[in-house]
């Protein structure tokens, strides 16, 4: 199977983690905490092959990775230092000019797609254009994506565009799609993936797809030949459809991930074992255009950064009432106990997934009178995602947590914590797990509930406890997990064009 890894899609990750170290903030920002400016980022191929004499569009992203809102926002097309080579035939996106293009604002975690095409007429050397944003007059990110020409023949599959979706819970809509090979090398079988988060459903019930669980996704296996220059989509009989069930969070937007992919015969025929005597009827393409080309030696995808297509389903707002799950560390002087707290989902629908704009949390107050031993490793030391401390380097320093979500929790699911501790010979005044509900909690009066401690009699009490807490104590940690949920999602798009022949 021709999935190789779009390791320059992955490239943000990087960022993230460099964020997650500390170090990757902006000479402009240098003083201010991870967070707390807008910052939009590049995601970008790092490569595009051109075939000598064609022209190629060229697709990538910006993401506002910050939890506030980016404002006049401006991508930028060269520099003055770098200017774009009038070799390279750069034809601005529409409505830019050749040097920038104003974007607007970004909400936290939006994504806008850009598009430029190229048509070089010299390519020895290889050339580069640099690409920039800015935000509210202040530089944000930069990159660069080289330019490289090929007398070789070779298939270049794309998918176009799919736009947004609005659905509401227990709507459904059909996604245009269509994949092309913009190269000089016909594909004699391709793959097409579908992946979606949990909660959204894509409708594939088809004899030649299969779910498979290491992509996260569905695979259909067609053994048709996109010509060079040929055009598939899907016919009106055979839609993709995606679905959003009953009791899916809301609002938020989904992501949900369609690639193309050439096949090996090796995995078609395997495929077909696999899939013989499955039910139902066969999803089908449709040709819209068709050059033929003829057989050269076999080479890779050109450019296999643009096959896929990232859309959005936005969710509208939905009800769930988040009720905080209290506990008692029972025991005598010197026990050690162990509490399960959290947040109990009351309902009708899920709770929001984490992301940039929002991630849920409880504060869990300790109960005086006792002595941490062990932290869950998703609390951090603090009373608010906006005020955590720093400070801490033993776990008997600790009296508050922060504890985060990290997925949506479904009607009359629990999401829990687990902390033990020390039971010590003192007075213990009670605690309290406190739960953020967002936007969608209507009824704060069960948000809080309490964390005590119940003694069975004895003295004394145990060792001093030492050592740093086992959760993260790293400043801004609940931002750079939200950070990271948008390199979990390049991750996947990764991992789903990474797939052994």
């Amino acid at each position: 199977m021709r999935l190789r890894a779009l390791i320059s899609r992955f490239a943000l990750t990087v960022a993230v983690s460099g964020l997650a170290a500390g170090g990757l903030a902006l000479p402009a920002h240098a003083e201010s905490e991870v967070g707390d400016f807008a910052y939009v980022g590049i995601l970008s191929p790092e490569t595009v092959t051109v075939i000598n004499g064609q022209s190629k569009t060229v697709k990538f992203d910006l993401y506002n990775l910050s939890t506030v809102t980016a404002e006049r926002v401006v991508l930028h097309f060269g520099s003055t230092a770098k200017p774009i080579s009038a070799d390279l035939g750069f034809t601005a996106p529409a409505g830019c000019d050749e040097t920038s293009c104003v974007i607007g604002d970004l909400k936290p975690g939006q994504r806008r797609g850009v598009k430029f095409t190229v048509k070089p007429t010299a390519l020895d050397p290889a050339k580069s254009i640099v690409l920039s944003t800015s935000v509210g007059g202040q530089a944000s990110d930069e990159t660069s994506i080289a330019v490289v020409g090929t007398d070789k023949a070779g298939a270049d599959i794309e998918v176009d565009d799919i736009a947004d979706l609005k659905l509401s819970a227990g709507g459904s809509a059909e996604v245009p799609v269509r994949i092309r090979n913009s190269g000089n090398k016909d594909v004699t079988a391709l793959g097409l993936v579908v992946a979606a988060p949990a909660g959204l459903t894509p409708a594939l019930n088809y004899s030649n797809c299969e779910q498979d669980p290491d992509l996260g996704g569905f695979v259909c296996v067609f053994n048709d030949t996109l010509a060079a220059g040929g055009v598939f989509s899907l016919p009106e009989n055979t839609p993709l459809r995606i679905k959003v069930p009953a009791g899916v969070a809301g609002p938020y937007d989904y992501p949900v991930l369609v690639a193309a992919v050439g096949l090996t015969d090796k995995y078609v025929f395997d495929f077909a074992k696999r899939t013989a005597g499955a039910s139902g009827r066969e999803l089908k393409l449709e040709s819209a255009a068709s050059i033929s080309a003829k057989e050269p030696d076999a080479v890779d995808d050109l450019n296999e950064d643009d096959n896929f297509s990232e859309f959005t389903v936005s969710v509208p707002k939905t009800a769930a009432d988040s009720a905080a799950v209290g506990g008692v560390f029972k025991g005598e002087a010197g026990d050690d106990r162990t509490v399960k707290v959290g947040v109990h989902n009351l309902g009708p629908s899920g709770t929001i997934p984490p992301g940039l704009a929002w991630i849920q949390y409880a504060h869990v107050k300790l109960p005086t009178g006792v002595l941490l031993t062990t932290v869950d490793m998703r609390c951090i030391p603090g009373t608010s995602p906006t005020d955590i401390d720093e400070t801490v380097t033993d776990l008997s320093e600790v009296t508050d947590l922060i504890c985060i979500v990290l997925e949506s929790v479904p009607d009359d699911g629990r999401y829990l914590f687990t902390l033990s501790a020390e039971i010590q010979d003192a007075e213990h005044k009670a605690g309290s797990v406190t739960v953020d509900g967002g936007v969608q909690d209507a009824k704060r009066g069960n948000n809080r509930a309490a964390l005590t401690v119940e003694t069975t009699g004895g003295t004394g009490g145990g060792l001093p406890i030492t050592g740093a807490p086992a959760g993260m104590v790293a400043g801004g940690g609940v931002v750079l997990l939200a950070a990271g949920l948008i390199a979990f999602r390049l991750a996947r798009r990764r991992r789903i064009v990474t797939v052994v022949e």
